[in-house]
């Protein structure tokens, strides 16, 4: 039986990884912080900076200077899981988005702050037949290969995991201390285990426009991505049979 939340959003938190964005970062965080203006809902930005090799950091510094509701978590190191974690983990507000530096959408945030009462997360869906997925490719193969394991392990009902999402903050806060996973699919065990425990989640359709391919990385994900959905599925399991004999 599926629960229900209040639905009241008063103010929002922002979480954005970021790993060597010098090129694209000081252009979009500004328009970021532009259209979290526009909602007219206090906010905070967190720049959940993930191990950068370039200046990153100093155009981080630089642009929340003057800003009292702009933060940067150093990570120390590039890992995208704990990056997250780490800001989800630093929100104060009751609604938490995520998105990356160069994929953003006014028109998601708007939808994420109108979250209806019956959900508890939205997720923006590059799968659903009114979305424009323009990546190549070999990209859009990679996403069905990794939504049809999904789907065959965890028997999950999102079409997508991977992109923009918001989750409400009290969501967060009941599962995060559960999630094993790190790296490549931290937020992908969230959504998995918020919707196990009875919650539902909605999707809207994504726009989505390749601006840095990066066929090279995916070749290197895959690998270890399907070690850790199956690391996910045994852990799943064996936490179900506790469950079973409690």
């Amino acid at each position: 039986m599926f629960m229900k939340m209040n639905n009241m959003i008063n103010n929002f938190s922002v979480v954005i990884p970021v790993f060597n964005e010098e090129e694209v970062f000081l252009e979009s965080a500004n328009k970021i912080y532009k259209i979290c203006l526009e909602m007219n809902k206090p906010f905070e930005i967190i720049f959940s900076e993930n191990g950068s090799t370039d200046n990153t950091v100093k155009l981080i510094e630089t642009f929340i200077r003057d800003k009292n509701n702009c933060f940067m978590i150093n990570n120390n190191f590039a890992n995208y899981g704990l990056a997250l974690k780490n800001g989800f983990e630093s929100v104060k507000n009751d609604i938490v988005i995520s998105f990356d530096i160069d994929y953003f959408s006014k028109k998601f945030l708007l939808q994420a702050l109108q979250l209806n009462e019956n959900f508890v997360a939205i997720v923006a869906s590059k799968r659903l037949s009114e979305s424009e997925d323009e990546r190549t490719l070999i990209r859009k193969m990679a996403t069905s290969v990794f939504v049809f394991i999904l789907k065959l392990l965890f028997r999950t009902s999102l079409s997508d995991t991977h992109g923009m999402k918001a989750i409400r903050k009290d969501n967060i806060e009941k599962e995060i201390n559960n999630v094993i996973s790190t790296q490549d699919i931290f937020d992908t065990e969230l959504l998995i285990r918020i919707e196990r425990s009875g919650f539902k989640i909605s999707e809207v359709p994504a726009k989505v426009n390749e601006i840095r391919p990066s066929v090279s990385v995916i070749f290197t994900r895959i690998p270890r991505t399907l070690k850790s959905l199956f690391k996910l599925r045994f852990q799943l399991f064996k936490e179900s049979l506790n469950t079973n004999n409690l």
